[in-house]
């Protein structure tokens, strides 16, 4: 049986689809031609605009590798959201409070984004990617499949992942299915049209230079550029120690 709880106040648009269980808070506004597929559950003053899809399954085509896991069939986006014009959340998403999703953005199963996150226009997180609270990922980016994003990241725009370097025989289905994401650890700045390799980590508080490829970690409070990343020198001690003090942090908490 299919529960539909609406708050009076909830104000929605033309043409709105429900095809199951739904949720919608006090102060939510759904712009007209939405989509909610079953299990969806969006907190207080959401704003989900015209053309968004909600909740969307994975489904299998082709030749795909990758395993499908839809595992908790439940979105569940929190309060004070922006959900941007056309953009997809697929099924097993959580979004915490106050975080904008851009236009044509895409957001796949497994995601996780916490508090006062911002995901760009036609920008798309792939399977099971962790977004701590307060990252800004920009427009046109491509995140890849369990990459983690910790806290007051920055990823400028048109910034590439990988998660596999083993795809030359992978694709044939020769080797199990394993990916490995990068981790982009606190306060790390990724330039625009950077490329992050698989299974690497972006150290605390580093800057990857605009068009470089990181292939290796990279040192904490370092920065690198160039094809592949080099390192050029160490982020200048007092900028670091503004950014620790803007937080309450003392150097040795800072990584």
């Amino acid at each position: 049986m299919t529960t539909i709880d609406i708050h009076p106040s909830a104000r929605r648009g033309d043409n709105m689809r429900i095809m199951g269980d739904l949720s919608l808070a006090q102060g939510v506004e759904v712009g007209a031609n939405v989509t909610f597929f079953p299990n969806v559950r969006v907190g207080e003053n959401t704003k989900i605009m015209p053309g968004a899809v909600v909740g969307r399954p994975p489904i299998r085509a082709g030749t795909t590798n990758r395993p499908i896991d839809s595992g908790d069939a439940t979105v569940r986006i929190g309060s004070d959201c922006v959900i941007g014009a056309n953009s997809v959340l697929y099924t097993n998403v959580r979004i915490g409070d106050n975080v904008l999703i851009g236009d044509l953005a895409v957001i796949r199963e497994g995601c996780r984004l916490e508090d006062d996150t911002v995901v760009g226009q036609n920008t798309t997180l792939m399977h099971d990617v962790v977004m701590q609270a307060r990252s800004r990922i920009h427009n046109l980016v491509h995140i890849t499949g369990t990459m983690v994003i910790e806290s007051d990241v920055f990823i400028g725009p048109s910034v590439s992942s990988i998660n596999d370097n083993d795809v030359y025989l992978k694709r044939f289905g020769l080797i199990p299915f394993q990916v490995k994401g990068p981790r982009v650890r606190r306060f790390a700045v990724i330039g625009t049209a950077a490329t992050l390799g698989a299974d690497i980590e972006i150290g605390t508080g580093a800057i990857v230079a605009p068009g470089a490829m990181a292939v290796k970690d990279i040192p904490p409070w370092t920065i690198v550029a160039g094809v592949p990343a080099r390192e050029l020198r160490t982020v200048d001690a007092d900028s670091r120690a503004r950014v620790l003090a803007h937080f309450g942090l003392d150097d040795e908490r800072g990584g």
